[in-house]
C-alpha cells in the first residue's frame, strides 16, 4: 500500500512565502481550498502549459519546480486531494 499524500505534510511546503505574495491577488497558495480548487491550473503552470512555467527563474520566484515536485503534486491530486 503506498502512503498517500497530504496538502499539509507534503505539497503547502512546496509554496515558498514568495510565490504565496505573487499569487496572493489571484488565490491563496497557502490555503487548501484554494489550491485544490485550482489544481490543475497550478499543474499546468508548474509544468509551463498555458503560460510561463511557474514559479518564474530569480529574481522573481525560485524558479521552475524540479520534476521530483511537479511528480508529487499530481500525486496529490490522484491521492484524490488529502488535507
Amino acid at each position: 500500500m503506498s502512503i498517500k499524500t497530504s496538502f499539509q505534510a507534503d505539497i503547502r511546503p512546496l509554496f515558498t512565502e514568495q510565490d504565496i505574495l505573487a499569487m496572493a491577488k489571484a488565490f491563496n497558495l497557502a490555503n487548501y481550498d484554494d489550491v485544490k480548487t485550482h489544481a490543475v491550473a497550478i499543474y499546468d503552470r508548474i509544468r509551463g502549459i498555458g503560460g510561463a512555467v511557474m514559479p518564474p527563474p530569480p529574481p522573481k520566484g525560485g524558479g521552475p519546480w524540479p520534476q521530483s515536485q511537479i511528480e508529487l503534486f499530481a500525486k496529490w491530486m490522484a491521492d484524490a486531494y488529502q488535507r
